[in-house]
């Protein structure tokens, strides 16, 4: 019985030893509190908002921006770093209700475009936008807005999605576990 004993126990610890880290073990929880908190897996790597950079002269560039505005849309930034680039992922959709939001149409960026004309659209801005990835009718996904008090200013979310390089479109990226908790 000793032996079968240390045989299963033996098994079980080379098991979890064998474990791969799990890459969502790190992203903030998904929470609904207006936390500041939000983060990604970007082809399967782990990204987390951070604020960064800033000096005597300049501010650092917050972990999150945006959130309601204009009456009528929704944007959001999730910035930090990611293998020593800068890198931002930014949501835009023309609601401040909680449901989900298909980002499945061909449109100009916010906010190089105006938003009167963008449509709902995600991007990936890397190494301070020289890589540029956009969503479109060929690179989909999606934004659920789970909580939403524009008195409050709080919202929080979940977000995917795939987008291609707009130098390279044999190049693209794909956004998974993304999660978002904001007060403005």
């Amino acid at each position: 019985m000793n032996k079968l004993f240390s045989s299963l126990l033996l098994v079980a610890l080379l098991a979890a030893g064998c474990k791969k880290d799990d890459p969502e073990a790190g992203l903030p929880p998904a929470t609904h509190e207006g936390k500041n908190t939000g983060g990604c897996l970007i082809n399967g790597e782990r990204f987390v908002a951070a604020e960064y950079g800033g000096s005597l002269l300049s501010n650092p560039i917050p972990a999150l921006r945006g959130g309601f505005s204009f009456d009528s849309i929704y944007t959001i930034d999730l910035n930090g770093q990611m293998n020593g680039k800068n890198t931002t992922v930014s949501l835009f959709f023309r609601s401040q209700k909680v449901g989900t939001y298909l980002l499945n149409k061909n449109t100009g960026y916010y906010p190089q475009t105006s938003d009167l004309y963008a449509l709902n659209h995600a991007v990936l801005y890397s190494d301070n936008a020289v890589e540029v990835y956009g969503t479109d009718v060929q690179h989909i996904g999606q934004v659920v807005l789970e909580y939403a008090n524009v008195q409050k200013g709080i919202s929080a979310g979940t977000f995917e999605f795939t987008a291609v390089n707009q130098s390279n479109p044999n190049k693209t990226v794909t956004i998974t576990s993304g999660r978002f908790d904001r007060k403005q």
